[in-house]
Formats: structure tokens, C-alpha cells, sequence
């Protein structure tokens, strides 16, 4: 006979499985703090889906904690710690979010040089066209 405990357990694991293969590993910067606080703190993000993370942080917040993420290319997402130990927290978005835009390059930089100083590819400059 299985003990509601038990069961309880198995659901959990089975859970813990199908949300690990939806998650990207990866290892992102990005900025939280405390839901209506003034300062925000930079994290590391180990894993990322569209309903949470895993982060790490110098200061470890208590379970249950609303809190507030920026993640590069993606517009400002609340969430709850959902459980916290040894500096790492998982973090349940209060809406879902797109993370392949995080891993997206923040955009092109234009050259800054002057006009007048760029030249066109295949030519270098102080040689004479025939």
C-alpha cells in the first residue's frame, strides 16, 4: 500500500521532470529585488523558462518573497521565491515570458567612427585606382 506521502513524492519528481525539460540552461546576468524596493541587485541565471527561473544571488531571499526581474530584451516580469537554499532561488513568474529574447544579443552597435574616416570594403586607403 502506497502512503499518501509517498504519492505525494512521485508526483513531485514526475513534476520536477517535465518543468527541467522545458527550462534552458544557460548562464545570463541579469536584476532583482524586492517587489515595491527601491534597489534592484544583479543575479546570475542558471535556468530559464517561460513561468521561472533559478538564480543565483549574493543575498538569499525567504520563501514566499515577491519579487521583481529584468532580464535584457524583455520588459520587467514579477514573480514569488519558490524555494531558496545554499545562495540559489527558484522564482515562479507571475506571467508567462519568452526566454529565447533573453538569449538574444542586445542589438548591433553603430561604428562610431566619422564618416569621412570609414572606408569601403576591398579598397585601402593611400593607394591609387586605376
Amino acid at each position: 500500500m502506497v502512503s499518501p506521502a509517498n504519492s505525494t513524492n512521485k508526483d513531485n519528481a514526475a513534476t520536477r521532470g517535465l518543468r527541467s525539460e522545458s527550462r534552458d540552461s544557460l548562464f545570463l546576468l541579469g536584476k532583482m529585488g524586492v517587489e515595491g524596493g527601491v534597489a534592484l541587485e544583479s543575479v546570475r541565471i542558471r535556468n530559464l523558462s517561460p513561468t521561472g527561473m533559478m538564480a543565483e544571488a549574493p543575498t538569499q531571499l525567504a520563501v514566499g518573497t515577491d519579487v521583481r526581474v529584468e532580464l535584457r530584451n524583455l520588459p520587467a516580469v514579477t514573480g514569488r521565491v519558490v524555494w531558496a537554499t545554499d545562495g540559489r532561488m527558484g522564482i515562479a513568474f507571475t506571467s508567462e515570458i519568452d526566454p529565447q529574447k533573453a538569449r538574444q544579443p542586445v542589438g548591433v552597435a553603430e561604428d562610431p567612427s566619422p564618416s569621412f574616416i570609414k572606408v569601403p570594403p576591398g579598397r585601402r586607403p593611400g593607394l591609387k585606382l586605376s
